[in-house]
């Protein structure tokens, strides 16, 4: 009877410590993680180098850049505009209050909407 109990216990200690594995495996592959390079104006000298997972306002701020933000970074106040040439993602639904459709095929976006996932060009 005994051996029942710590058998039970057993599998689902191994259950448990599997499941984790495969959640930090799914981690390391679908989150980016690492630094992450921004262009600006196509100079060279002035690229940052932040961490992934930033919002792109606060890598420009913390790289002594500094947009106009009244919202502080909401998404509500469209103050925040820039151009992305190169990587950026998709248009997210709370930038089209204040991003037209032919805007948003420009390039422009809501600095304090980006995630910073991959190398862009600003």
């Amino acid at each position: 009877m005994d051996y029942q109990i710590f058998l039970g216990v057993g599998v689902f200690i191994a259950i448990v410590v599997l499941l984790v594995l495969v959640i930090i495996g799914a981690k390391s592959q679908l989150v980016a993680s690492g630094d992450i390079i921004i262009g600006i104006n196509g100079d060279k000298d002035k690229a940052i180098t932040t961490s992934a997972g930033n919002k792109l306002l606060s890598a420009l701020s913390e790289s002594g850049i500094f947009v106009s933000s009244a919202c502080g970074g909401g998404g509500s106040c469209g103050q925040c505009r820039v151009h992305i040439k190169e990587g950026g993602g998709d248009i997210l639904p709370t930038e089209l209050d204040h991003i037209s459709k032919g805007e948003a095929r420009e390039g422009c976006r809501l600095a304090c909407q980006v995630n910073v996932k991959n190398d862009m060009e600003i």
